[in-house]
């Protein structure tokens, strides 16, 4: 059934009916009133226009009778007059009231917690300076010491008037960690009739009560790396302690030698100096010898430095071991190198095997920036003495403007605690920021220490080892007024 245009029959029914009549012989006119018009009747109204959704009917066309012998015509379907366009209703648009927000609740934080009270052991310090280990200092600094551990640290804090109060009128710094000694072991940290001791522990070989350690906390040295000799290519694990000798840490690194003192400890009859006239001693072992062995001590192999690296490069494809742990990144090196060609060496080493650590002794290092640099390792300088060389002492400025981690080194026991102080006042005075020299004789040291964790640094629970002293401690005529160790005194006159 089509749709149809409802207005379409009441337009053309009349015409088909006019049309039917004078097909049967009638007249097509309509009839005319009596005033001689034609009758117009009064159209039909217009049906409604029904809903889009209700099919209109079909219009039905009469049928039209042919006369006998005549075929009808089709009537010709009149085209359905168009339909005038219907204007559309005007909608009236109402806009949705916006939905109404509840205003939100505040609600209320929850009120800080307060610090619990100071325990009974709880003091602190007032000074004027506090160095803080990691480059920046606060004037007018009060540390609070609780446990043995520091509680907290801020400039300018009310102090709490319930625990007891310490006022300096100088400086306060975390107390000094050197990177490198053989204090308080007496010589047992050597074994000269074998060449690889990497599990041996200079640890077990610790003798706490050395006046040595007394003599380092009178100096503000609170922390010391104990380790090998340089005489064997791997000569155990060093270890770190408290110069109270309580220990810190058992296992902090493993000890190589890439040294001339590791090849069979005697080839060459030369030792290396750090005198003034050193610049003529560099010239001459600055390439070192390849072949330096020698009847001493029975022929302990290796005898070159060749066959140093070939035994390293055994013992690093251990499985298991110190080696292994090592090349894990589970435990630094630490290792000893002096001549430039050693400190090459050992550089390669590392960055070929993926090692962390330090160099040790490198006077040289400093030619050597870059490479170092790029191994990621730290150097571990001295220790020096008066008139040392220029060129060792300008190394220490350039590596620690490349990023380099410094520390300094005690060397052996019969060396004076205040040498650690003293190399790094001379590094200043060519050209090491005075900066980077108390970060590598605290901080920095720390780290290649790998007791970063808990000493090095004046901050909230860190080791309350501390030192008072009347000055710069970088100044060599500052001197030391007291040391506290684990927030308990052990030297000096302040109480």
């Amino acid at each position: 059934m089509r749709l149809l245009n409802p207005a379409t029959p009441a337009l053309f029914v009349p015409a088909v009916l006019a049309l039917a009549s004078f097909a049967l012989g009638g007249d097509p006119t309509p009839p005319a009133s009596d005033t001689g018009d034609p009758v117009v009747e009064d159209p039909a109204p217009a049906p409604e226009t029904p809903s889009p959704d209700v099919e209109a009917p079909e219009a039905e066309t009469p049928e039209v009778e042919a006369p006998s012998g005549e075929t009808p015509e089709a009537p010709e379907t009149p085209a359905p007059a168009e339909s005038p366009e219907t204007e559309p209703e005007a909608v009236e648009v109402v806009e949705a009231a916006a939905p109404v927000t509840a205003e939100p609740v505040p609600v209320a934080e929850p009120e800080p917690e307060p610090e619990p009270a100071l325990a009974a052991d709880a003091w602190q310090i007032r000074a004027k300076t506090v160095y803080l280990g990691d480059g920046n200092r606060i004037e007018d600094g009060v540390v609070v010491v609780e446990n043995g551990k520091i509680r907290s640290v801020g400039r300018g804090v009310e102090v709490d008037p319930n625990a007891p109060l310490l006022e300096h009128d100088g400086v306060l710094t975390a107390g000094m960690v050197v990177s490198h000694s053989e204090l308080g072991v007496d010589g047992r940290n050597n074994d000269a009739t074998r060449s690889v001791l990497a599990e041996a522990r200079v640890a077990d070989a610790l003798i706490p009560g050395r006046s040595a350690f007394a003599k380092a906390l009178a100096a503000g040295i609170t922390t010391v790396v104990l380790a090998p000799t340089g005489q064997n290519i791997a000569g155990g694990q060093t270890c770190v302690v408290k110069t109270d000798g309580t220990m810190v840490k058992r296992e902090a690194h493993l000890a190589l030698s890439f040294s001339k003192d590791a090849l069979n400890q005697g080839g060459q009859t030369f030792f290396f100096f750090f005198g003034a006239d050193g610049e003529e001693r560099y010239a001459a072992v600055d390439d070192g010898l390849e072949e330096t062995g020698g009847p001493e001590n029975g022929g302990r192999v290796p005898t070159s430095y060749a066959g140093a690296v070939a035994m390293l490069e055994e013992h690093i494809a251990m499985p298991d071991g110190a080696f292994a742990s090592a090349k894990k990144g589970e435990l630094p090196v630490l290792m000893e190198a002096w001549d430039r060609n050693e400190v090459a060496r050992a550089t390669a080493f590392a960055t070929r095997h993926g090692l962390k650590g330090a160099l040790r002794g490198a006077p040289l290092a400093g030619d050597l920036t870059e490479m170092i640099r790029a191994s990621g390792l730290g150097v571990i300088y001295g220790p020096f003495q008066a008139g040392q060389a220029v060129r060792s002492l300008e190394g220490a400025g350039k590596l620690a403007e490349a990023g380099v981690p410094l520390g300094f080194s005690l060397g052996a026991e019969k060396t004076g605690p205040d040498s650690a102080r003293f190399a790094a006042a001379m590094a200043v005075s060519q050209g090491l920021d005075p900066v980077a020299a108390w970060k590598a004789l605290s901080s920095d040291a720390a780290r290649l220490a790998n007791v970063a964790d808990r000493v090095g640094k004046l901050e909230r629970g860190m080791d309350a080892d501390l030192v008072l002293w009347s000055g710069d401690p970088i100044d060599l005529t500052s001197r030391v007024e007291a040391v506290f160790l684990n927030g308990k005194r052990v030297n000096g006159d302040k109480q």
